[in-house]
């Protein structure tokens, strides 16, 4: 009888993962458990990492690869952090507390820049391709971060986002009386210059991917579509029983990271409310909303499209921004080009302040520096020559004045 039982498990065991149609890499079932806790938080939950075997015997680390323990790679300095008892009661006095040592050199003639972030749970992140800064804290409790680094613009910022998980491999944890509760991600970030001008803010123009999908409990309900990884069809209730909860798990790009890598094709960030991440009673956010939620300027919590079931998930994005102006006598100038990603064409606004100059001039150049576009007038519309799909940069002259743009080319 009892074989008879395991017979009819197995089966439904293979038809569901016959049924899944997609590209990923499939689990079921808890991981092992290789490190027990990475970081102790009074009042913290274990920030524990696994392996799990997948149907295609790829082998994963759940929640995520992560450098929390790689020496070389820098912590973030602590804009408030009940975990160490760096609770600064606003921004200047967490700036105060810093000596300089923090700042990473990305360019050794570049702009000192600082990063407000609150991520849930767990970030790492990159300018063009460097280490800045990770996370003090894998999981709980909740806490809020600085980033400073000195670069020149346009630079692209890539983050690893990581929602930590209690039940390895099964994408939940302990919360409100289940054992097995989806919990939610988001990260929200605000960069400023020395001037203490904000430069940018996380939203929508942002790109997003997600890489660790869980916990699906019907291999029917995930599909992709292009780029796109879904799970909004599929179901995030509690439960007291997840033991058989499914993984779905994507390998990172090698050089995700870099300036140079292509997002163009990668689904754009979705966006959140503070009420839909739920961050009204973090003290780590709440103390900081003249930061996080600045009125003119306001920062929106970003993540991939499925908040609650992707826990791994990277987004990028760079900083067009002004790269140098050597007339220090113009006003900023807010340049826009659109669309971009473009294919054939695309059109720029705002750079009015630089047309009063007979001396104009538009270089467009590829990710080695090499000229692929130029012309010596201004068109309302580039068309572009026939060009492979990558990264670009848009150079505009007007005599002593230049602004460099990035572009992506489809």
């Amino acid at each position: 009888m009892q074989k008879i039982v395991y017979l009819i498990a197995l089966f439904i065991s293979m038809n569901s993962f016959a049924q899944y149609k997609g590209t990923c890499s499939v689990t079921q079932g808890p991981a092992s458990t290789t490190v027990t806790n990475l970081y102790s938080c009074s009042g913290g939950r274990v920030s524990g990492v696994g392996t799990i075997k997948a149907t295609d015997n790829l082998n994963w680390t759940v929640p995520a690869l992560v450098n929390f323990t790689n020496t070389a790679f820098p912590f973030s300095s602590d804009l408030n952090n009940a975990c160490n008892g760096n609770n600064y009661a606003n921004v200047a006095a967490a700036l105060a507390a810093l000596n300089g040592t923090d700042i990473v050199t990305v360019d050794a003639d570049g702009e000192l820049i600082t990063a407000y972030i609150f991520a849930d749970n767990y970030f790492e992140m990159y300018i063009n391709g460097t280490a800045v800064g990770k996370d003090k804290v894998p999981f709980t409790q909740f806490n809020s971060s600085i980033i400073r680094f000195k670069v020149k613009r346009p630079f692209t910022i890539a983050m690893l986002l990581v929602d930590w998980e209690e039940n390895l491999g099964l994408g939940s944890e302990l919360n409100g009386g289940f054992a097995y509760h989806p919990g939610d991600g988001g990260m929200v970030a605000v960069f400023k210059d020395a001037s203490n001008k904000i430069i940018a803010t996380t939203g929508n123009e942002w790109k997003a991917q997600t890489f660790y999908t869980s916990p699906i409990t019907d291999l029917t309900c995930p599909s992709e579509s292009g780029t796109l990884r879904l799970s909004t069809n599929c179901s995030t209730q509690n439960s007291n029983d997840g033991s058989k909860y499914y993984g779905l798990h994507w390998s990172r790009p090698a050089n995700w990271m870099n300036a140079a890598f292509d997002d163009s094709s990668w689904p754009s960030a979705s966006t959140f409310t503070n009420a839909t991440i739920g961050v009204d009673n973090k003290p780590a956010y709440t103390n900081f909303t003249a930061i996080f939620d600045e009125a003119s300027d306001d920062a929106e919590f970003i993540w991939s499209s499925n908040v609650i079931l992707d826990n791994e998930v990277i987004v990028r994005h760079t900083v067009a921004g002004i790269a140098s102006i050597f007339n220090n006598n113009l006003p900023d100038l807010k340049i826009r080009i659109y669309p971009n990603p473009a294919k054939n064409s695309f059109q720029i606004q705002g750079i009015e302040g630089l047309l009063k100059d007979n001396n104009f001039k538009i270089r467009i150049f590829n990710a080695l520096g090499e000229r692929v576009y130029e012309a010596d007038d201004y068109n309302e519309k580039i068309e572009l020559p026939l060009i492979p799909s990558g990264v670009y940069f848009i150079k505009i002259m007007s005599g002593s004045d230049q602004v460099i743009q990035k572009l992506i080319i489809e």
